[in-house]
C-alpha cells in the first residue's frame, strides 16, 4: 500500500495492471503519483518520475534515510499538530521552502492532514489545500518502511521530470506504464 493519498492512486487495480504488463529489465513511470504499481510490482529495477519535484524528494528522503527519516516525520503527526492552527503554520514553512528533508516530511503531514489528502498547488507554485479536521490522523509507518524496503530490494531512480524528457531516456526491453494526469474539465482547472 503507497504511504501516501493520491487522487486517482491504482493500489485498487494494481493486480489487474500487473496481468497486462509484460516482463522487461526495468519498469518505467513518468507520472509516478503514489507509486502503488511501483511497490507492487515484480521488476528490480525502475525509473520512477513525476513532475512534482516535492513528491520525488521525499521518495528519495525516504530511500536514502529509511528508518531515520521515519523517526523524523513521526515528529509531525501529534496531537498539537492536529489543529487549525498548526496546519497553517507548517503549511506556511512547506511553501516558504528551504530545507528539502524538511519540506518533504511536511508533504507527508500535509497529505494526512489535509482535505482529503490532495496534493493541489496554485498558480503561484503554493500548496493550497485546507485542513482536513481529522480526529486522529493516520501515520503510515508500515507503508513508508515497506517502501524503504522496496528502495533497498531494486536499483530504483527517482527523477522529478517530464515525461518528454522520461520518454528520452527508455532503454530497449524498458516496460513503460504510463497513467498521465487527467485532461483538465475546463480551462481554470488546469
Amino acid at each position: 500500500r503507497p504511504f501516501l493519498k493520491w487522487a486517482g492512486g491504482k493500489y485498487r487495480l494494481v493486480e489487474r495492471i500487473l496481468a497486462e504488463l509484460p516482463a522487461g529489465p526495468r519498469l518505467v513511470e513518468p507520472f509516478a503519483g503514489s507509486a502503488a504499481l511501483f511497490l507492487n510490482a515484480p521488476f528490480t529495477r525502475a525509473l520512477i518520475c513525476d513532475r512534482n519535484q516535492d513528491l520525488i524528494s521525499l521518495f528519495r528522503c525516504v530511500q536514502d534515510e529509511g528508518e531515520d527519516f521515519i523517526a523524523y516525520c513521526r515528529e509531525f503527526f501529534l496531537p498539537e499538530t492536529n489543529t487549525l492552527d498548526a496546519f497553517l503554520e507548517l503549511r506556511a514553512r512547506f511553501n516558504a521552502g528551504g530545507d528539502i528533508r524538511e519540506k518533504s516530511a511536511l508533504l507527508l503531514y500535509l497529505n494526512r492532514h489535509c482535505f482529503n489528502g490532495l496534493v493541489r498547488y496554485n498558480s503561484r507554485g503554493s500548496f493550497n489545500v485546507p485542513f482536513g479536521r481529522y480526529i486522529r490522523p493516520y501515520f503510515p509507518e508500515k507503508e513508508l518502511r515497506a517502501f524503504w524496503r522496496k528502495t533497498r530490494k531494486t536499483d530504483t531512480i527517482f527523477a522529478a521530470e517530464d515525461f518528454r524528457a522520461v520518454f528520452a531516456k527508455l532503454e530497449p526491453g524498458d516496460v513503460v506504464y504510463c497513467d498521465p494526469p487527467y485532461i483538465p474539465l475546463s480551462a481554470t482547472a488546469s
